[in-house]
């Protein structure tokens, strides 16, 4: 038993962990260990793995998978996690987005950063297709547009934010679904796009502009996006703050039940709407 970082051509073995209590919030450890987009994956046997760390390449967004009863496992996380971490940890200057199913973790979370992270409850929630499809067909409103090539190329803010979830525009391109409003000068008013794509689900991500909210934009772009994923058999994924009662009320309109929750592990708290999310806004 040890920390070990495995290769792609293991990454299977990994995968079988997930299942259970383990298959809440699983877009974005799969979009990982199916190679959606790149990271690094950490077990405690290379061939029989109990648990594992999947993260993203600079280690700030992952998902700690299994028990935190393995003590050369917890070690090893726990110095690789300092190594890469502790100068900016003890300057107030550092990003984290970390998830876990089983609260065997949180000591260890707190091991590494104490009160420089905050833990939060996420709720997760179940697609009912029926439901959604009760609302009618979908109309697309003038304003609102699919996020493709050009769009990207006309905004380097958007551009930038989709490199750092996808890693690259062209990923993005070859797997998401997104969509995006624009106002009549040409700014962006609102957006809804998948932050990560693993295990069959699309992980739902909504931004609006503050000006415009509570006027029904987010639902609307929601419904292209959810439309959008049925119609390439793909699940649309909603997870929120349990204590987000908004997001709750747009979920269940949606068509989406509450399922299960985890924690979030955070260095800056700021109600998400959803998880992308290591871009809160």
């Amino acid at each position: 038993m040890s920390f070990v970082r495995i290769k792609r051509d293991q990454y299977h073995v990994v995968k079988g962990l997930i299942s259970g209590g383990e298959s809440v919030f699983t877009p974005y450890p799969l979009s990982i260990l199916e190679e959606t987009i790149d990271g690094i994956v950490f077990v405690d046997n290379q061939d029989h793995p109990q648990c594992a760390a999947v993260m993203s390449s600079d280690y700030i967004g992952g998902r700690l998978i299994g028990h935190a009863v393995d003590k050369e496992f917890n070690e090893g996380f726990i110095a690789t996690m300092k190594e890469h971490f502790i100068s900016n940890v003890s300057s107030n200057n550092f990003r984290l987005f970390w998830s876990t199913a089983s609260e065997t973790w949180d000591e260890l979370i707190f091991r590494v950063f104490g009160y420089k992270v905050f833990r939060i409850s996420r709720t997760q929630f179940k697609f009912d297709r029926h439901v959604f499809e009760s609302l009618g067909p979908v109309e697309n409103d003038k304003d609102m547009f699919r996020i493709d090539a050009a769009m990207l190329q006309s905004h380097e803010s958007l551009r930038r934010e989709i490199q750092g979830l996808w890693g690259s525009i062209e990923n993005y391109l070859q797997h998401d679904v997104g969509w995006i409003s624009m106002s009549s000068d040409g700014g962006i008013m609102g957006r809804c796009n998948a932050a990560f794509l693993g295990g069959g689900l699309a992980e739902l991500a909504i931004q609006v502009n503050k000006s415009v909210r509570g006027q029904g934009l987010g639902y609307q772009l929601a419904r292209n996006f959810i439309q959008d994923c049925m119609n390439r058999g793909i699940i649309p994924n909603w997870t929120c703050d349990t204590e987000n009662v908004p997001s709750f009320q747009m979920a269940k309109k949606l068509g989406f039940n509450e399922d299960s929750t985890y924690n979030l592990f955070c260095s800056v708290y700021t109600p998400m709407f959803h998880e992308p999310s290591r871009h809160g806004k």
